[in-house]
């Protein structure tokens, strides 16, 4: 889907430049593993879809949009350093291929590239940034607390997965000038989706889906803490209610929002991919 998107290559052949630039040194090589990983680049594709919807060009917020897509990279490596983590995007994680100590500083590095590329915007930019990060950190800090409560996951995955998609949409709404209202609202937008995406992931894992990950440490996730108290059916049905509800809440940000019809559209598409993922569970959804 997303291959088709002239942003898509832009962003990915930014990467590829970036790859270029590497130390010669063996951490360059542990970076080049990590980001030359396949993934779905969301994040900064939200990002540069979000400026566009203003009247920004791509050129304009694509140094943002891999600052996102970094600070995601790093993100996934020192998760599976915390989870032990084996197996990320059907490969080995970078944590058992090169070490801890490598993992930890390749994650390192792509942060500290990160604030490189966001330093040249605006302050409102550079402080949505610091701040969706910290948010990650802490939210990476509640997934390793037991958690029994429905509050405590949504807790955990709004700073964690959904901060960073959320400040995604809000940091290109920024950067193209749009008013505050459409800010906030692009800024909700980002956060259902994220919320959506973290439960549908979680929900896949559940059900035993293959999503190429694994791990030694398991989290409490929302259908885990459901099947607590309720049968397999009735924690599926109410995963795929709360999956809907937040596609719903996103899809209605975007339509009250202001911006171009057609890339709002695309950013809609976005959701519909989480969407149509809830549905082939079973058709819960």
């Amino acid at each position: 889907m997303f291959e088709a998107w002239d942003e898509y290559h832009l962003v990915n052949g930014e990467l590829i430049g970036l790859t270029e630039s590497l130390p010669s040194s063996g951490l360059g090589e542990v970076i080049k593993y990590v980001l030359t990983s396949p993934g779905k680049r969301v994040r900064p594709l939200i990002l540069v879809l979000s400026s566009e919807a203003f009247g920004c060009s791509a050129s304009e917020s694509v140094d943002a949009a891999l600052a996102m897509e970094l600070v995601h990279a790093a993100s996934l490596v020192h998760d599976d350093i915390l989870d032990c983590g084996t197996e990320r995007r059907g490969a080995a994680s970078a944590f058992h291929k090169y070490g801890m100590g490598a993992a930890l500083l390749c994650g390192d590095y792509l942060i500290s590239r990160s604030i490189g590329l966001m330093s040249g915007y605006s302050r409102p930019v550079i402080e949505a940034f610091s701040q969706a990060c910290m948010e990650m950190s802490e939210g990476e800090m509640l997934d390793l607390a037991s958690r029994n409560r429905p509050e405590d996951y949504y807790l955990c995955i709004c700073k964690k997965t959904a901060s960073l998609i959320s400040a995604s949409s809000k940091i290109g709404c920024l950067i193209a000038g749009a008013d505050e209202e459409d800010v906030t609202l692009f800024e909700s937008y980002g956060m259902h989706l994220g919320l959506a995406y973290q439960i549908a992931d979680d929900l896949n894992e559940f059900l035993g889906v293959e999503k190429g990950k694994s791990s030694e440490k398991t989290s409490a996730t929302l259908p885990v803490i459901y099947s607590r108290d309720h049968s397999t059916e009735t924690t599926l049905t109410l995963c795929a209610e709360a999956i809907r509800d937040h596609c719903r809440a996103a899809k209605r940000a975007l339509a009250e929002a202001g911006g171009e019809d057609k890339i709002k559209a695309r950013l809609g598409s976005i959701v519909d991919k989480w969407g149509e993922e809830c549905k082939s569970l079973k058709n819960r959804c």
